[in-house]
């Protein structure tokens, strides 16, 4: 009985020192899981902006408008009868309505 006690003794201490451990314990786990997750929002977020360039770059590629637009953003030409307004960007802190 006591050689049974013994055992699951050293099984349980075994156990929490596994699970405490600084290399390969609960808390390495739990920070890798961590890691994991936010990896893989990362990786959505990157994917997501892969496919906006992939589209914007089709719309070049095709020409007509997107080109134009793409100068216009980019350069800021205008044609000879426009006028280019430029506005400071909006700061939201001073925003009048929610």
């Amino acid at each position: 009985m006591k050689a049974l006690l013994l055992a699951a003794a050293l099984v349980a201490a075994a156990l929490v020192y596994a699970a405490f451990d600084s290399d390969a314990g609960l808390g390495t786990w739990l920070r890798l899981r961590s890691e994991l997750r936010a990896s893989q929002e990362r990786n959505a977020t990157l994917r997501a902006e892969i496919a906006a360039l992939d589209k914007e770059s089709a719309a070049l590629e095709g020409g007509g408008f997107a080109i134009e637009r793409a100068i216009r953003e980019v350069l800021g030409f205008v044609r000879p009868d426009e006028t280019l307004v430029r506005l400071p960007p909006a700061d939201e802190s001073s925003a009048r309505f929610p």
